[in-house]
């Protein structure tokens, strides 16, 4: 039964979410952002051949490199779900030991000798209905924990849009222009492939 609870968390949606997080996030990130952007700093052609100002210009350009930006994003909205996941196992082991305590009358750990029985007891993939009481048997509520994930995982989604917005925007220009020591006058920069990028 502890098992079954286990297995019903998270709901559908939030199961649905983590897969087009893990899946196709990463698949985008990695398949198409990654060939998009190895070569971003080598394409970007200034007009000019001052030592230096191409470098400081594209440095303007793109303070942060949009692919490593993104593996930090999906991985940071990843953790909430390992938290929340690791706080299951340990409520639902926790849980398990009580109702073995519970229906053999144990005090204290005289019920399991060692940790190797608690090991033994909570990895085993089924628990009789015989011993943990199917009258005795409570079901355990995550809700609160699940909503807290949800919303920590909500606030983070909305952190790092906010980020991308005031670091890169969501539109990539075909033309930057730099104007920025050791660059003598205004220099204009070109971005390969602006619009395959802004898709």
């Amino acid at each position: 039964q502890a098992l079954t609870l286990f297995l019903a968390f998270p709901s559908l949606v939030g199961k649905i979410w983590l897969m087009l997080i893990i899946l196709l996030r990463m698949a985008v990130v990695v398949l198409a952002g990654y060939p998009l952007y190895q070569d971003e700093q080598e394409r970007f052609v200034c007009n000019t051949l001052q030592p230096g100002c191409s470098n400081v210009c594209y440095d303007l350009f793109s303070p942060v490199s949009h692919f490593r930006f993104w593996l930090i994003q999906t991985v940071s909205v990843l953790l909430p779900y390992a938290a929340f996941s690791i706080y299951v196992v340990h409520q639902v082991a926790v849980h398990i030991v009580r109702m073995h305590c519970l229906v053999h009358g144990c005090k204290g750990n005289k019920g399991l000798s060692s940790p190797k029985d608690v090991k033994e007891l909570c990895g085993s993939a089924v628990v009789s209905r015989v011993d943990c009481g199917a009258d005795t048997l409570s079901v355990l509520n995550f809700s609160g924990a699940y909503t807290i994930h949800l919303f920590i995982r909500t606030l983070l989604e909305v952190a790092f849009a906010a980020v991308q917005y005031f670091l890169f925007g969501f539109f990539v220009p075909d033309r930057f222009s730099c104007h920025h020591s050791p660059c003598t006058s205004t220099v204009d920069c070109y971005i390969s492939r602006p619009t395959e990028k802004s898709i």
